[in-house]
């Protein structure tokens, strides 16, 4: 009788899934069912306790590998797609770009690899959401809204070394602040014309969720990517919006700023700050604040890139700072002792510095050949939301270096492997 029970148990949560569109058939497997269990849970990891996101794209990785290695015609069923060979090379272009500077000048290192190794890792989950057509898309639209609220909450029961700016004990604000609008904007693009009024004002919850985090880490770089991701947003949704509509949401927006600015006195002192500092740097009467120093590194970077351009110089701690009397110039102690220690604050300069022209490229592989690859599907809700991940830690990685850290490589290699993955098979099965 406990088996009878425990069997009708399993086959009721498999029909729950299968209901709400998340597995193919209700009768799926019971390694496919956990598999997509834990894709469930990836978004409750993700800057909440340290660590937690990482096993579950551990485990992730483990069952995709299970599944594989019992079907293996999936995987040459996924390099027969027309796409296959562009998702491979945007996944490999930053570890290629690192190995071909590192043999250009005699020295390996393979802590240089431990963050961009985790793109290619999610190959294997890609190809097994593409096998089981698995909705990703639709997971990110359920749980990314619940998630934000979990990271809200985690954050603001903590502590943390940053005043007045939230973010969790082990994150930069920047870094939180971003990822957090990024998250928001993925809700609103999750949105679609067959939901309900109540699906809809709960995705539109985990938007507005995404945007007052951001505002209350104090990150200027994810206001300035907002702007943008509105107009992105647009643009992608334009063929389902009417004139009218384009120019009212476009109204909404301009009046949603100016009211920010009037009535939330941190987004104010923030913008004002960022424009006098930005102005006193330009006619050097004050070079040494928050903006300042980001320039001046901006600067140095572009000098570094003049005597080097192909292949950069590796390690930042390698930069020919020493002696340099262009640089003693105009650089403080504040903005070496940053750019040598933890990178320029700018995701393209920082790979300019590190490898050169073959960074840049392979950057602009990582991000924008999935762009362009989601603009071909067919797929709206995966399309929009993988094309607002991929230009939202774009847009803002210019105002720091988004991708950074592990965990930030490895949320940007889960989230695109499964919304490319979606986007593929429902095209596949619209053709």
């Amino acid at each position: 009788m406990k088996i009878v029970k425990n069997t009708n148990l399993k086959s009721s949560f498999f029909h729950f899934l299968h209901r709400l569109g998340l597995i193919p058939q209700a009768n799926a497997s019971l390694l496919n069912s956990i598999f997509t269990i834990s894709l469930l849970a990836l978004p409750f990891g993700y800057m909440t306790m340290k660590g937690v996101f990482g096993i579950l794209a551990a485990i992730c990785l483990i069952f995709a590998l299970l599944i594989l290695i019992n079907d293996k015609k999936s995987v040459s069923d996924f390099f027969n797609q027309k796409y296959s060979l562009l998702i491979v090379f945007a996944l490999l272009a930053i570890v290629l770009s690192i190995f071909i500077g590192q043999t250009a000048r005699g020295r390996f290192l393979l802590d240089a690899y431990d963050g961009p190794s985790r793109l290619i890792f999610s190959l294997p989950i890609l190809i097994a959401i593409y096998k089981l057509k698995i909705d990703f898309g639709k997971i990110l639209s359920l749980t990314l809204p619940l998630a934000l609220f979990v990271i809200l909450i985690y954050a603001k029961s903590g502590t943390h070394s940053y005043g007045d700016r939230l973010t969790t004990h082990y994150l930069d604000p920047i870094f939180w602040g971003n990822f957090s609008i990024i998250m928001g904007f993925m809700c609103l693009a999750s949105i679609e014309k067959t939901d309900s009024v109540r699906m809809k004002l709960f995705k539109l919850s985990g938007f507005g969720l995404g945007v007052t985090m951001s505002i209350l880490s104090q990150s200027r770089a994810g206001w300035v990517a907002a702007i943008a991701l509105i107009m992105i947003w647009l643009f992608v949704n334009r063929k389902q919006l009417t004139l009218k509509k384009l120019a009212l949401y476009f109204l909404l927006t301009i009046v949603a700023i100016i009211t920010l600015y009037l009535t939330v006195n941190t987004f104010q002192l923030r913008i004002d700050t960022a424009i006098t500092e930005a102005i006193n740097w330009s006619n050097e009467t004050e070079t040494e604040s928050s903006t300042g120093y980001r320039l001046t590194m901006w600067k140095m970077t572009a000098y570094f890139f003049s005597l080097n351009p192909w292949i950069g110089y590796g390690e930042y701690t390698s930069l020919p700072i020493l002696g340099d009397a262009y640089i003693q110039s105009f650089a403080d102690y504040e903005s070496i002792d940053t750019i040598q220690c933890c990178g320029p604050h700018n995701e393209i300069a920082a790979h300019i510095l590190k490898t050169g022209l073959l960074g840049i490229t392979a950057l602009l592989a990582t991000y924008f050949l999935p762009v362009y690859i989601f603009a071909q599907s067919k797929a709206h809700q995966s399309k929009s939301m993988g094309i607002i991940l991929c230009m939202g830690i774009f847009i803002c990685g210019f105002g720091t270096e988004m991708l950074g850290l592990k965990i930030s490589y490895t949320f940007y290699a889960l989230l695109l492997a499964g919304l490319l993955a979606t986007s593929l098979w429902k095209s596949y099965e619209q053709e």
